[in-house]
C-alpha cells in the first residue's frame, strides 16, 4: 500500500509540475493550465491469467469491439469534445510567421541509481537498457525520456499528426516518456518477431482485452481527456511501463538517447519553454523570444541522490 502511495503521489507531482509550466498555447492571459486536470484514475481491471492465455493466441491484433468502437469515435482531432478543450473560442489556426525550437537536454551530479528491477533473460535484451536505472543516460550527459514543451504564445496551433507511436521491442517501449496532444490516439506496435504483448492504457476506460501480436497492427488507444495515463502490459512484464501525458497544446516533444528535441510552428514572440524528467519530477524553465526560423535552446538539469530519496520518501500531507 505504501509503494502504491508513494507512485500516486509521483504522478500527482508530475502533474502539477507540468501544470505549472504554463497556460494552454494561443491563451497568453493565464487560462486554463496545461494538463492541470487531476491524475486519471485507472478503470482497467488486471488481465487474468486466462484471458492473457486465451488473447495470446488470437488470430486479430489489437481488435476492441463494436463497444470499444463507439466510445472512443467522438475521440479525434476534430470531433466537437476535443475541440471544445483544445480550441473553445474556435479561432482560426494560427498563419503568421513561426520558428523551430531546437536543442539538447542534459543532466548533472550523481548518476542514476539501480531499480533493482529483474528482467527476463533472452528474449528481453532491451528491456535492462531502458529500465535497469532510475533514468537514462546518453553519451555526454545527454538525458533522454525529457518532456520538453512551449507555451504562453499568441495564437491557436493545432496538432498536425493524427496518432501518437509507440513501438515494443526486446521488451520495452521506445520512449519511457510519451507526449500527446488531446485528440490524438496512441498507437502502440510490436517490432518483435515472436513476443506477443498486451499493452493497456491505465487510466482509459477499459473496452476489451488488446494484444499487439508480433511484427502485427498497432493496438490503438484513445485518452478521454487531458492528463497523466501510463502505458503498460497486462501479460505481465511488470517493468514494461511508460508515463504518457497528454496534453492541451501541440507544442512539445520527447528526447530520445541523445537528448535531443525538435518542437515546430511556434508563434514567434515571447513564450515560455520547459523541460521535464518524470522519473524524478524535476524540471526546468526559461523565457525565450522565439524568431521566425531555427531558434536553439538547451536545458541542464541536477540530479541530487539524497534529495531525491528525501522527497521519495517523505510522508503525504494529511
Amino acid at each position: 500500500m505504501q509503494r502504491t502511495a508513494g507512485k500516486r503521489r509521483m504522478q500527482a507531482a508530475s502533474v502539477a509540475l507540468l501544470g505549472a509550466l504554463g497556460c494552454q498555447g494561443g491563451n497568453t492571459t493565464g487560462g486554463s493550465p496545461a494538463a492541470s486536470t487531476a491524475p486519471a484514475v485507472s478503470a482497467a481491471p488486471a488481465a487474468s491469467a486466462a484471458a492473457a492465455a486465451a488473447a495470446s493466441a488470437a488470430p486479430a491484433a489489437g481488435s476492441a469491439g463494436s463497444a470499444s468502437a463507439a466510445a472512443v469515435a467522438d475521440i479525434s482531432l476534430t470531433s466537437e469534445s476535443v475541440l471544445k478543450v483544445m480550441n473553445p473560442k474556435r479561432r482560426e489556426p494560427y498563419s503568421g510567421p513561426t520558428g523551430t525550437l531546437r536543442g539538447r537536454v542534459t543532466i548533472k551530479g550523481d548518476p542514476p541509481p539501480d531499480t533493482g528491477l529483474s528482467f527476463p533473460t533472452g528474449k528481453c535484451g532491451e528491456a535492462a537498457a531502458t529500465y535497469g536505472r532510475l533514468f537514462r543516460v546518453g553519451q555526454q550527459n545527454a538525458l533522454a525520456d525529457a518532456l520538453v514543451t512551449v507555451v504562453n504564445y499568441s495564437g491557436y496551433v493545432p496538432e498536425r499528426e493524427e496518432a501518437e507511436k509507440v513501438t515494443i521491442h526486446g521488451c520495452a517501449f521506445s520512449s519511457r516518456t510519451v507526449a500527446m496532444t488531446f485528440g490524438q490516439r496512441l498507437e502502440v506496435a510490436n517490432l518483435d518477431p515472436l513476443e506477443p504483448y498486451m499493452p493497456n492504457l491505465e487510466g482509459a476506460p477499459f473496452m476489451a482485452v488488446l494484444v499487439a501480436m508480433p511484427q502485427g497492427d498497432a493496438v490503438k488507444f484513445h485518452p478521454p481527456q487531458p492528463g497523466y495515463y501510463e502505458l503498460v502490459d497486462k501479460m505481465p512484464k511488470p517493468f514494461l511501463k511508460s508515463q504518457v501525458f497528454v496534453l492541451k497544446f501541440a507544442t512539445h516533444d520527447v528526447t530520445g538517447l541523445d537528448g535531443q528535441f525538435e518542437i515546430k510552428n511556434i508563434p514567434v514572440g515571447k513564450v515560455l519553454t520547459a523541460a521535464l524528467l518524470p522519473a524524478i519530477d524535476q524540471d526546468v524553465k526559461k523565457e525565450i523570444e522565439i524568431k521566425e526560423g531555427d531558434n536553439t535552446l538547451d536545458f541542464e538539469l541536477n540530479f541530487d541522490l539524497a534529495k531525491h530519496n528525501e522527497k521519495k520518501d517523505a510522508k503525504p500531507s494529511p
